[in-house]
């Protein structure tokens, strides 16, 4: 049979696979063309429709990953959307957060346990390479006299366990990611970490309000994003072993969780960054602002971060609770609080804010006794009473009790949460928000 009656032949077959079965047909007919300095030879090969699609997916993943060694895993007819989120996981930033500290003198244990245990390394002392690998069910650390102890056992140098599962719990609270435990300035420190995009999950559990709608979570899932990243880079710039502590000092971080809401805001600002001059932004935020224009307070260098001197006041935190406030205290109890300054007063007769910056902030208040007065600054004053929720207030003595009133609930500086959720009720977009409390800033990718 002639190369022409051949070619014909398959034709056909194809044909009459595609019309009669096109949806079940089982089998492809694949050319391959091969060429030379003299002739060019066509070879057809019969191959099933399975085989073809794991042979397209392998190419193109090969083009879009053309490095060997990146990626060691076995394909399958769907599994590119796996390789790309596989190579995301790769490729992922990780956030080392500090779940706690002890110094030489402090004694300190932590319990680690895991459904399937954990891969403990230990590193040497002085090159940082790992020496040993040990795989454990639970580990219990202590830190004693300037000693760290791993299940009973003296241990020189830094340790990391990693989990099996993905995920451990470090004194009953449960944490995606592995764990270090390292000495830095005389301190052993107990660090978390995370990859970027679970920790902003766990965050927004604590660092949101439960049940706000998916709008605002992404609001609140960027500015966080942006904050911590500002932080890596200035840990990596000061040679700082962690990046955040787990604290509202930072962002109040408490672990791993299944609240889907808060997962989807997440997901859908996936690498999204607020950026300025080509870096994340340091983009603070606080529970409600209470009107306060940020340009005007005294004691912050925006300098540093132009993009939190908005000049103009947020006002759409008026509705909420946090907006204004009033709190008293016993005059005993109060006392009780500024017991450093008794001696200078001996008794506390009168009280009273002495001077405000532009933007209404308390920068000193005057504490009159009997005889005598002494001066202290308002965020001091702020410090010592709880029940204060910011810098904004007014306080005067009334017969028994110490009064003070003040507006918002934090520093007054960037993202207003409760704003931000009532701009949400108004129709605004998240995007729309964040440009409204950073002026100056933009939209980044991260990756």
């Amino acid at each position: 049979m002639s190369a022409g009656k051949i070619d014909f032949f398959l034709m056909c077959i194809l044909f009459l696979s595609n019309t009669t079965q096109a949806t079940r047909w089982p089998w492809s007919i694949v050319s391959d063309t091969k060429n030379n300095f003299l002739v060019s030879k066509k070879k057809y090969t019969i191959r099933s429709i399975t085989s073809l699609k794991k042979s397209c997916t392998s190419d193109r993943v090969r083009h879009l990953f053309p490095e060997k060694s990146l990626f060691q895993i076995t394909l399958t007819e769907k599994s590119l959307e796996d390789v790309l989120a596989h190579a995301r996981r790769k490729k992922s930033i990780k956030v080392h957060v500090l779940l706690a500290q002890a110094d030489e003198k402090t004694s300190m244990e932590w319990r680690f346990a895991s459904p399937q245990g954990f891969i403990l390394q230990v590193a040497d002392e002085h090159s940082g390479c790992s020496k040993k690998t040990i795989k454990m069910p639970a580990v219990i650390i202590k830190t004693k006299s300037g000693v760290l102890l791993c299940n009973g056992k003296r241990v020189k140098g830094a340790l990391k366990l990693r989990s099996v599962c993905g995920y451990g719990e470090c004194n009953g609270t449960a944490y995606d990611g592995d764990f270090f435990i390292v000495l830095h300035k005389e301190k052993f420190l107990c660090i978390n970490q995370v990859d970027l995009e679970d920790y902003i999950a766990a965050v927004l559990r604590t660092e949101s309000w439960p049940g706000w709608p998916l709008e605002v979570n992404k609001v609140f899932a960027i500015a966080c994003r942006s904050y911590v990243m500002f932080k890596v880079l200035e840990a990596k710039r000061s040679g700082r072993k962690y990046h955040v502590k787990n604290t509202n000092a930072h962002q109040t971080y408490r672990g791993r969780h299944d609240v889907p809401m808060l997962k989807m805001a997440v997901a859908q600002t996936r690498g999204m960054v607020l950026g300025f001059e080509g870096k994340p932004i340091l983009a603070m935020f606080d529970c409600c602002c209470g009107g306060v224009v940020p340009a005007h307070i005294a004691d912050f260098d925006f300098n540093k971060a132009p993009y939190l001197a908005r000049t103009y006041a947020c006002t759409h935190c008026e509705q909420s609770s946090l907006y204004s406030w009033q709190v008293s205290y016993e005059h005993t109890i109060f006392e009780t609080l500024l017991e450093q300054y008794k001696q200078d007063i001996v008794r506390l007769s009168d009280i009273h804010v002495t001077k405000k910056d532009k933007a209404g902030l308390v920068t000193h208040v005057r504490l009159k006794g009997p005889k005598h007065t002494t001066i202290i600054p308002g965020k001091k004053l702020y410090s010592l009473l709880k029940e204060v929720k910011s810098f904004h207030f007014d306080v005067h003595k009334k017969s028994n009790k110490i009064v003070f009133t003040g507006r918002g609930f934090g520093h007054h500086i960037g993202l207003c949460q409760w704003g931000a959720r009532q701009m949400v009720r108004d129709g605004w977009d998240y995007k729309s928000i964040l440009r409204f409390y950073y002026p100056g800033a933009y939209f980044m990718h991260l990756i």
